[in-house]
């Protein structure tokens, strides 16, 4: 268990470093979660003012398969916060960006639980910037960016991402 960690009830996990930044996960029905923050820095590389990490959230969910029936599990929501508040503190000044996957037209849902997880630990810590990106074939794509409220570079951040957003709708 992390030091420091705020959350009382959830879930031990393990952190594991490598070319992703991976966390793993266990629930008390049988689920095991991935959670892993992978560099994208690509997806900055326009941005060339400021020397800073931006790493994609992936929660994937390992066992059973995808298709299996998920059990509610407020554990998960503490698990996944704390988690998110480990990787700031290992990882300072990097953002976070999540982009929601849009293949089953279930993204709506997706924010909406992303968004709770998100409220549960960011406190005056951290902002979240959200953007709508519209596709060439007019679909929704949802994303969000989280970064630090103490980031020196934040200001130029937060209007890159929204530049981001506003040239991928047109």
């Amino acid at each position: 268990m992390p030091e420091n960690n705020t959350f009382e009830d959830q879930y031990d996990y393990e952190f594991q470093e490598g070319i992703d930044k991976s966390y793993f996960f266990e629930t008390r029905n049988g689920y095991f979660y991935q959670i892993n923050f992978k560099e994208s820095n690509y997806l900055f590389s326009d941005f060339e003012e400021i020397n800073t990490n931006l790493f994609e959230f992936i929660l994937d969910l390992i066992y059973p398969e995808k298709n299996s029936k998920i059990v509610l599990d407020n554990l998960i929501l503490a698990t996944i916060a704390a988690i998110f508040r480990d990787f700031f503190s290992k990882n300072g000044h990097d953002s976070v960006i999540y982009i929601i996957d849009s293949s089953d037209s279930r993204q709506a849902a997706r924010k909406r639980k992303f968004d709770n997880w998100v409220q549960l630990f960011k406190g005056d810590d951290f902002f979240k910037l959200d953007a709508e990106i519209i596709d060439k074939n007019k679909n929704k794509i949802f994303s969000s960016l989280i970064i630090k409220a103490d980031n020196p570079h934040f200001n130029a951040i937060i209007r890159y991402f929204g530049s981001l957003s506003s040239e991928n709708s047109k």
